[in-house]
């Protein structure tokens, strides 16, 4: 058995990934019944600066567009706590149970949120999107 690696194939396992009625051995679904009917595994990828710079540039310009129309801004710019609403930290990539994907790094941690850096993950490249996203090592197996 070919160990994950980088630049090797992947897919998503089957067993590990999916309930039993899909073939898996597992109790539950990873997320919902609905991703796993579908066939999905959710995964992420943390937000770049031209990311976030642009998620700014839309609140600067809802602000403006709220202002000229004589609305208050105070829910665009602020939570419901009334703290400046932040930038988010990583994007949501689907990955499918039919497609191929190829490891760029094959033991990594990465920060997908406000917390510590998340172990036990590896880089992979979408073939069919060329979206590049973080996921479990155990949720891949080699092809």
């Amino acid at each position: 058995m070919t160990k994950l690696a980088k630049g090797v194939l992947v897919k998503l396992n089957n067993k590990t990934c999916f309930t039993t009625k899909q073939g898996g051995d597992r109790r539950y679904p990873l997320t919902n019944y609905n991703n796993d009917d579908k066939g999905i595994v959710d995964s992420h990828r943390p937000t770049t600066l031209k990311d976030q710079s642009a998620w700014y540039e839309s609140k600067r310009l809802e602000i403006e567009t709220a202002k000229a129309l004589g609305k208050d801004t105070f829910s665009i710019s602020m939570d419901d706590a009334g703290e400046s609403r932040l930038p988010p930290q990583s994007y949501y990539v689907a990955l499918h149970r039919d497609r191929v994907y190829q490891v760029l790094r094959a033991r990594c941690r990465v920060r997908l949120g406000w917390g510590s850096p998340t172990p036990g993950m590896a880089m992979i490249l979408c073939t069919e999107s060329g979206e590049e996203t973080y996921i479990k090592r155990e949720l891949l197996e080699v092809i």
